[in-house]
């Protein structure tokens, strides 16, 4: 089964403004694959003040937030890729992470790439049945 999850109004919103045009989550059988999103107030279309730490965890929120729209948790998260402007600020995404997340973590891979808007894109892939 493939079913395509809508994202929340505050996201669509951002999205048109910045004429980006995907889905947000795509969920084939028990697993939901996640559009990339970076650390972007989703109001102002801007990247949020206090550098990687602080754009990874609003970042994270908003992730909860969808998460919470289709009955999961981050504790749903079975797969974090993280894009890093700066390799490093690895240091300041690694806190986070641990802050966040609770063993058994979920797999990740981070990379340093380019990035249009702010200093951390996210991407996750959740599982219907939580890590825990």
């Amino acid at each position: 089964m493939i079913k395509v999850h809508a994202s929340t109004p505050k996201l669509e919103a951002a999205m048109a403004r910045l004429g980006i045009r995907n889905s947000t989550a795509i969920q084939v059988d028990n697993v939901i694959y996640f559009s990339g999103l970076t650390g972007l107030d989703l109001e102002t279309g801007e990247a949020i003040d206090g550098g990687t730490a602080a754009q990874a965890r609003h970042t994270l929120e908003i992730f909860a937030d969808i998460l919470s729209d289709l009955g999961l948790t981050l504790d749903h998260v079975v797969k974090v890729n993280a894009h890093l402007v700066n390799l490093e600020d690895f240091g300041a995404w690694n806190e986070v992470f641990l802050d966040v997340f609770d063993a058994p973590y979920p797999c990740r891979t981070t990379v340093g790439a380019p990035l249009i808007v702010g200093l951390i894109e996210l991407e996750i892939t959740a599982a219907l049945e939580p890590r825990r």
